[in-house]
């Protein structure tokens, strides 16, 4: 399962790429948990439409965000995806180009909750020890 997991998680990525949101959605359980960094402080969102107002959010602030995938590895039922991101802010102008860590649940084959994190540190210490 591990390696289904992982390649799920790259498929979605994929479709991310392309800023295809609903067939990212297609990856993703219709009651997801989605913990984000970015406009982190309006919380927590839940279920298909909280995502589409994440990436409706997120591609306003940052509409030339360009994300990549670094490495993705399993653990558990859970993959650690280390990713980068290019981009700059749509009032600003500001660049970025950081790596962040999400850490993604899988159920069924399906994202079920998804946690955005700044360190790889912080990345494991979210999946906890081995499964």
């Amino acid at each position: 399962m591990s390696q289904e997991n992982e390649e799920l998680a790259r498929r979605a990525y994929e479709a991310l790429q392309r800023d295809d949101i609903e067939g990212f959605l297609t990856f993703v359980d219709p009651e997801v948990e989605w913990h984000s960094l970015v406009l982190e402080v309006e919380g927590v969102r839940h279920g298909h439409e909280g995502v589409r107002e994440w990436w409706r959010g997120l591609r306003t602030a940052f509409p030339e965000w360009s994300p990549s995938l670094v490495d993705v590895w399993s653990h558990g039922n859970r993959v650690v995806i280390h990713a980068h991101a290019t981009g700059s802010g749509a009032a600003s102008g500001f660049g970025i180009d950081n790596d962040f860590w999400q850490v993604v649940d899988i159920r069924d084959e399906l994202v079920v909750r998804y946690q955005a994190l700044r360190t790889e540190r912080e990345a494991l210490e979210a999946v906890g020890p081995g499964e």
